[in-house]
């Protein structure tokens, strides 16, 4: 079996402009085949003597992948990260090449050498032979939602067996068992279909010896039931059974035991053969397409009923916080987890008031949008090729079917100028903000006025050992209030909450910006919370601004606000002094976040 090599070592390394997609495919070999001792080489040269897509070398554990075979015609670029599921389903009959020689790197666990000691060379080649469907047999029960890539490159994965033979021996005994076990033995393992391998079924009762069949078939399917762990002599007394019968029966027909034969006729009849398999190759090619469809579509079904249910839960939570949380009277009264309290209330002065004015102004200007996307499938360009209804399209021109396929895949994006803004802020009253709560309390007024002068949707929490309102949506701050901050810790995560629940944030439509105004000194927990929460806003069209003030407002800040739809600001003595530079600020994340929506 030429793809299952006796070989020692590779003497090549992968293409420089391949390597990429080669450490992908050592990952996933070693994933399939529950080890990670394995590597893989990928290119165009691969298992270039045997004609066969792959090939597995059990002595120093490496794979090879011809690239020419397996992801015909694509670029590393097109191929990508074949980790991928949805890239996957693009190149089944890559991926099917790459999981069949992980299957022999997880169930042959035999020893070469050992095998070639105990068994003659013909038996030595008869279990090789019936080790090709007991592995994916076995890759079928343990990972079936990956049998459609083994239908797709079953036939591949011969191509180098059958091309071994001179073409008379197509017809020999010893050929037919080894069509046999290329095909049928295959549909016993589950990977073809009956339907698959209809093309032969005439060709065998014409040239196969009248029960030959009828012995092989259950030394094959019993072949299958064995693991070399549990039953490696039963499996070679099968492979010596094998071998027995090939021999009464090549001796009986008059052939020897080198696979061939010289009667007239054995080139027309070789022909036929040849274009059986090809039929049968076409098969199973554009039967696996179909598979491979279904099941990319019930996958994505599931994932997107637990994508729906998870999104679902999410929503359910945040609102009950929100609940919670919005419940309270603004301020801290009433929220036992808060040490803060209100300490100072004053009116705005001229300079707030003139800051909130040029920030509605800078929001204004931005020309907030919401992007509405929509995607859809063509039969010409532009858009992004989908290499799987490519096959398909061949795989149905070949069957001489009118090509219905849409390869191509669109995603437009259609801009609604001026929706609502929807503006939830958080403000930080944990002991390290100590020192700024003036500029808070100022910077708390100003956004709140700049979002009403916009008729803008606001609502605002202050969050340390816990969490409380300070503006509902509909309400306007009137004076600028003052919170002392000696709280020891900061919930970031329950403040977002609260106002994803209240404004659906993440969720919504229109235009929406989250304001936060923290030095960003937090506990572990919550800096992965925060970094989180502004990659969920980065997803879902949300605009971040943070805000840093305090004795580390620069320090610890600045490190969350690493997605294109976030941005800093340094706040030092008020905000009033970077009045200009928020507004420009929130206008830009609000920008990109629509960019990207």
């Amino acid at each position: 079996m030429t793809h299952f090599s006796t070989d020692s070592v590779l003497a090549r390394t992968t293409p420089t402009e391949w390597l990429s997609v080669g450490a992908t495919v050592g990952r996933l070999v070693n994933e399939w085949s529950g080890r990670s001792d394995l590597v893989a080489y990928i290119g165009a040269e691969a298992s270039i003597k045997t004609g066969a897509p792959a090939r597995f070398l059990p002595k120093s554990g490496e794979v090879e992948i011809n690239t020419s075979i397996a992801f015909p015609g694509a670029t590393p670029e097109d191929v990508g990260d074949i980790s991928q599921r949805s890239q996957q389903f693009e190149f089944p009959q890559g991926v099917g090449a790459i999981m069949h020689e992980a299957l022999h790197a997880r169930f042959s666990t035999f020893s070469l050498p050992e095998m070639q000691d105990v068994l003659s060379k013909n038996e030595f080649t008869a279990l090789l032979q019936l080790e090709e469907a007991r592995i994916e047999g076995l890759g079928v029960r343990v990972m079936p939602r990956n049998k459609a890539f083994l239908r797709a490159c079953a036939m591949k994965i011969s191509i180098g067996d059958i091309d071994e033979l001179p073409p008379a021996a197509l017809s020999s005994v010893r050929g037919i068992a080894k069509l046999l076990l290329l095909t049928y033995a295959r549909v016993t393992a589950g990977v073809l279909t009956a339907d698959d391998i209809k093309p032969l079924k005439d060709i065998f009762d014409m040239i196969a010896p009248e029960g030959l069949i009828d012995e092989l078939r259950p030394l094959w399917a019993d072949f299958q039931l064995r693991t070399p762990e549990r039953h490696l002599s039963e499996m070679y007394k099968i492979a010596q059974e094998w071998e027995t019968i090939l021999a009464k029966y090549s001796t009986e027909a008059g052939e020897d035991d080198t696979e061939s034969e010289s009667e007239e006729g054995s080139g027309e009849l070789a022909r036929q053969i040849m274009e059986a398999l090809d039929e049968v190759a076409e098969n199973a090619e554009f039967g696996a397409v179909g598979e491979a469809m279904e099941q990319q579509a019930n996958e994505a079904s599931d994932e997107s009923v637990q994508a729906s249910k998870s999104k679902a839960e999410k929503q359910k939570e945040s609102r009950d916080v929100a609940k919670k949380v919005f419940s309270h009277a603004s301020g801290p009264t009433g929220v036992s987890g808060t040490n803060s309290r209100l300490v100072a209330v004053r009116t705005p002065s001229g300079a707030e008031r003139a800051s909130a004015v040029r920030i509605a102004q800078a929001l204004e200007r931005a020309r907030y949008r919401d992007r509405e996307r929509r995607q859809s499938a063509s039969a010409t360009p532009p858009g992004r090729l989908r290499t799987r209804s490519v096959v398909q399209g061949m795989a149905m021109r070949a069957q001489g079917m009118m090509d219905s396929t849409s390869p191509w895949n669109r995603i437009q994006r259609k801009q609604v100028d001026d929706p609502t803004l929807t503006i939830g802020v958080m403000v930080d009253i944990s002991g390290s903000m100590h020192s700024a709560m003036e500029p808070m309390a100022s910077a708390a007024w100003v956004l709140s006025e700049a979002t009403r002068r916009v008729q803008g949707n606001t609502a605002m929490v202050y969050y340390g050992s816990d969490v409380f309102p300070t503006l509902k949506p509909g309400q306007h701050l009137d004076q600028v209030t003052t919170y002392s901050a000696s709280d020891s810790t900061e919930e970031f995560g329950k403040a977002f909450q609260a106002l994803d629940g209240l404004l659906e944030l993440l969720n919504g439509s229109g235009a929406r910006l989250l304001v936060i105004v923290s030095d960003g000194q937090y506990r572990q927990d919550q800096r992965r919370e925060a970094r989180r929460v502004i990659e969920r806003c980065d997803a879902s069209g949300v605009g971040v601004l943070w805000i840093g003030a305090g004795d580390y407002g620069s320090r610890f800040a600045q490190e969350y606000c690493t997605t294109p739809s976030s941005s800093f600001v340094r706040m030092s003595e008020s905000i009033t002094d970077v009045a200009d530079s928020v507004g420009e600020q929130a206008a830009k994340a609000l920008t990109s976040a629509g960019r990207r929506a």
